[in-house]
């Protein structure tokens, strides 16, 4: 919301705060505190069971997933540091790339003559 109303400073100090808030309790605390609680005390105190191993597999799946948002979020900090961050990356340029062609036969709402859709009533 902040790029779009045209506070680029705001936007920028609240993605390198999103970023470092992110890495620190998604790749720190998370993996170091949450599932080394979930996978080691539990086994002190009660002998392992199906709902354990699926629990930490889950935690793990969870893990990997944070891994990889922040590979993305990684890519955008070195495209925002080198200057190359223009606009929002995740926003598409223009939907309508190869789609001049169908734009041309629908302005009239009927469709293209060559991509005429076939149903039980050919025209008879």
């Amino acid at each position: 919301m902040l790029n779009y109303a045209g506070w680029k400073s705001i936007c920028n100090s609240l993605f390198i705060v999103f970023a470092a808030v992110f890495i620190i309790t998604r790749l720190v605390i998370f993996p170091f505190w949450i599932i080394h609680c979930t996978w080691v005390y539990p086994i002190h105190h009660y002998p392992p069971f199906f709902g354990y191993y699926f629990f930490n597999a889950m935690l793990v799946v969870l893990q990997l997933l944070h891994i990889f948002w922040a590979y993305l979020i990684f890519q955008m900090v070195a495209k925002f540091f080198s200057s190359k961050l223009d606009g929002d990356d995740r926003s598409d340029q223009e939907e309508c790339d190869g789609s001049d062609e169908e734009d041309e036969g629908m302005k009239n709402g009927a469709g293209s003559k060559n991509n005429r859709a076939m149903n039980s009533h050919h025209g008879h």
